[in-house]
């Protein structure tokens, strides 16, 4: 039995990490947790040319000392060897524990799950920007331009097609990887205040129902908060804590 490690950034923003960490908690895979607290998280640099070189050679070996291997979170550990990238995180778990069923039987089903994971993995790039995660943060009437509209939109349809092929009752019938990468960007949807069409809003409410997604929010509870992600949300006229208080 492999004893993996992840190695996270804080649970309560690191959308990254919040996606692996629910499918080796859905596949009831036993596994410890290492928060990964960043000293320059947000630090803007004046650096050019030689010293932006060495700045960042400098802040890559930090980080590589504290797990990582690009300079990004999350990281899973196998018997001391590095796995790094969310999806490639959870396809080890699908490969290595089949009966949790994260991926769809059908080989056509499954490459269009993976087609749309791959999709959340290289685009939204303005829902990104515009709306970086923060679980626990509420933000009331959330301007958006229009780029992030079709962002949304592009979401709504992936959702809406996946739920009517499959049947429900979420993205590929059970509870799958599809939903573990998707599932920050629900969470963006109730930070900002995006309102969902209603046939959506039940996959919503099945979603934040599960067991799964109510572990990891006992632990994104207990992650340690961010100031300076923490003030972006007062910035914006939201409140960083509104739903952990609800």
């Amino acid at each position: 039995m492999p004893d993996p490690t992840l190695h996270v950034l804080s649970l309560r923003y690191s959308s990254w990490s919040i996606r692996p960490w629910l499918a080796l908690t859905a596949a009831d895979v036993p596994f410890s947790v290492e928060t990964i607290e960043l000293e320059d998280m947000g630090v803007q640099t004046n650096a050019t040319g030689a010293a932006l070189v060495e700045e960042s050679s400098s802040r890559l070996a930090r980080r590589r000392g504290q797990g990582s291997v690009t300079g990004l979170f999350p990281v899973l550990y196998v018997d001391g060897r590095p796995v790094h990238e969310s999806l490639a995180i959870c396809e080890w778990v699908a490969d290595s524990f089949p009966e949790a069923g994260l991926w769809p039987e059908d080989v056509i089903r499954r490459a269009q799950a993976r087609s749309i994971c791959c999709e959340m993995m290289s685009g939204f790039q303005s829902l990104r920007t515009h709306m970086p995660c923060h679980v626990f943060a509420r933000v009331p009437h959330c301007p958006r331009d229009a780029a992030t509209e079709v962002d949304i939109q592009r979401v709504f349809e992936i959702w809406n097609g996946a739920l009517d092929a499959s049947g429900g009752p979420f993205l590929f019938g059970e509870f799958g990887i599809s939903d573990c990468m998707y599932f920050p960007v629900l969470t963006r949807f109730r930070t900002y205040d995006v309102e969902l069409p209603s046939a959506l809003e039940s996959y919503a409410g099945r979603i934040e129902s599960h067991p799964t997604v109510d572990a990891w929010r006992r632990a994104a509870e207990a992650a340690p908060a961010i100031a300076i992600y923490d003030e972006m949300i007062r910035a914006k006229g939201g409140d960083p804590e509104a739903a952990a208080r609800d």
